[in-house]
């Protein structure tokens, strides 16, 4: 029989197994590759749909202890309608910083535009929209900063209640990194090694990009049902069954 999964409520999260708990499974290639596939169809969206609803049945597999951890994929409708739910949220919590970004944009274009037109920029500009813009940019990589912070936590407590809603109960997301502030930290900086080894490290590795891609939304996947595991699992005070 397969081991037991660690308990990470009693020993926290072990950062060098969200990197390699992927490789665990016996039949993990055969996952790599279906999930692969799916991320080579992520400029069309629909790849990024199935692979976000696959970390979300992967959540709740480590959130159960379930054995192996890597689902099957053998539920694609499931699959894509958590996924669907996943790319709500994180588009959702990352709306403000794609509109701010937009706006700026368009506020350094117009500049650019001014200046190769052969008219002088404004004074008004110089002393006031620049600045302006700089500011933009700092508000930018803030927020940004703080979503990547906060996302994690929304997604935990969707995984825990099965409730979009829960998602974006921000009081209580917030309260959860404050209980849980030092495996919360262990399972940011997973994700942020995963990402960059998936951006990155795919060179030196000599690995496709398109399955580093896989591997690191499946260990974001991991983290998220090992801090919900570590929260007690899934919620019944909060609500059972799935919201709308």
């Amino acid at each position: 029989m397969p081991s037991a999964p660690k308990n990470t409520a009693a020993a926290g999260l072990d950062l060098s197994r969200t990197l390699t708990f992927f490789f665990e499974d016996p039949n993990w290639v055969q996952k790599l590759l279906v999930g692969s596939l799916f991320a080579l169809l992520s400029p069309i969206l629909v790849g990024t749909v199935f692979i976000a609803g696959y970390a979300v049945a992967l959540a709740r597999n480590t959130m159960r202890g379930a054995t192996p951890l890597l689902p099957e994929w053998d539920d694609l409708q499931a699959i894509f309608i958590d996924g669907l739910k996943g790319v709500a949220i994180s588009l959702a919590h990352k709306l403000p910083v794609l509109i701010l970004i937009f706006m700026t944009c368009l506020a350094l274009f117009g500049g650019i535009f001014l200046h190769r037109g052969g008219r002088t920029l404004p004074e008004e500009f110089l002393y006031f929209g620049l600045p302006a813009l700089l500011a933009g940019w700092l508000v930018v990589f803030v927020l940004s900063f703080a979503i990547l912070v906060y996302v994690p936590a929304a997604f935990v407590r969707f995984v825990r209640t099965n409730r979009l809603g829960a998602a974006f109960d921000v009081m209580e997301n917030i309260a959860f990194i404050r209980d849980n502030s030092a495996a919360y930290l262990t399972a940011l900086l997973a994700i942020l090694l995963a990402s960059f080894i998936a951006q990155f490290g795919f060179i030196v590795l000599c690995i496709g990009i398109f399955p580093a891609m896989f591997w690191s939304a499946c260990v974001m996947g991991y983290v998220i049902g090992e801090l919900a595991r570590l929260a007690g699992g899934e919620s019944a005070d909060e609500g059972e069954g799935e919201e709308a």
